[in-house]
């Protein structure tokens, strides 16, 4: 099972490195089946809210959404991975908007008490 991590995460290196090119990545992402798909999309579950990659990995889930969403409900096991991915994405938003207004009323505070 882990033999598919090494090879995901140097994709994902190279398309940051190389610069992130949608037409090339829908090529390559098309035409997967449930055996080839699911690695893929356990690798962007985990790491999705990983800050060192997750700018490419929001737009390869859109990618991959885009493709195999009339797909959905053919395979228990992609649809719980995509499950797994909204929720995580859910979750991450919540997250920030939470931050976001930490920090602002953080700087409020600050603002009030001359310590900007």
């Amino acid at each position: 099972k882990q033999w598919y991590q090494p090879r995901v995460r140097e994709a994902v290196v190279s398309t940051q490195s190389t610069g992130f090119r949608r037409d090339a990545m829908k090529s390559v992402l098309s035409g997967r089946n449930e055996q080839t798909l699911a690695p893929i999309l356990g690798f962007i579950v985990r790491n999705v809210t990983d800050p060192k990659h997750c700018t490419v990995l929001v737009d390869v889930a859109h990618i991959l959404t885009d493709l195999y969403s009339s797909v959905l409900g053919m395979s228990p096991a992609i649809d719980n991975l995509f499950e797994r991915l909204r929720r995580r994405l859910q979750w991450e938003i919540k997250a920030q908007e939470q931050y976001m207004k930490l920090q602002g009323a953080m700087e409020c505070i600050f603002s009030a008490s001359g310590l900007e």
